[in-house]
């Protein structure tokens, strides 16, 4: 494949994250204050973008987090209602044959759960993550660029869902 025949331009995906080394949260208090830290932790998920031009593109992507850190929202009497964070880490994208084509950064910039109120901050309902790729091409994608953002969700145990919009410069 050609630089000249490399799909680019605007996409759509459809995202669902699949653990491969799960985070470890570990709860830290701060003057008051609940924290949940998760690091060093590894998500995937495999698509294929599809472009406006009509062409498509299987992918293979690689989440290593580097930093989730989460804060408990407690109501009034001081029950914890709802946790919100951010995270950020790697992020590579590999065609079908499995070679490294964009490398960069992921950031989820609002993690967002309700909690049921108790003390081992047990999650209820829907849960929402606006998730954020970035990278710079290699291999035949030297010299562009990756972007995407999807807004993910869950309810339960399920994984993380959602539809990717993007564009390959």
């Amino acid at each position: 494949m050609t630089s000249l025949s490399l799909p680019t331009g605007p996409f759509t995906c459809e995202v669902g994250l699949r653990r491969i080394r799960a985070p470890q949260f570990v709860r830290e208090e701060k003057e008051g204050v609940t924290y949940m830290v998760a690091r060093g932790y590894e998500i995937a998920y495999e698509t294929t973008l599809r472009f406006t031009s009509g062409a498509q593109l299987p992918i293979r992507a690689r989440l290593v987090g580097e930093l989730n850190q989460r804060v408990v929202i407690r109501d009034e009497h001081g029950r914890p209602m709802r946790i919100s964070g951010y995270v950020q880490g790697l992020a590579e994208i590999s065609a079908a044959d499995g070679r490294v084509i964009f490398r960069g950064r992921y950031y989820d910039s609002r993690t967002v759960q309700s909690l049921t109120g108790d003390d081992a901050l047990t999650p209820v309902g829907q849960a929402v993550v606006d998730h954020w790729e970035n990278g710079f091409g290699e291999g035949p994608y030297a010299g562009h660029a990756f972007s995407m953002g999807a807004q993910l969700t869950r309810q339960g145990d399920v994984a993380l869902r959602g539809e990717g919009r993007g564009q390959i410069d």
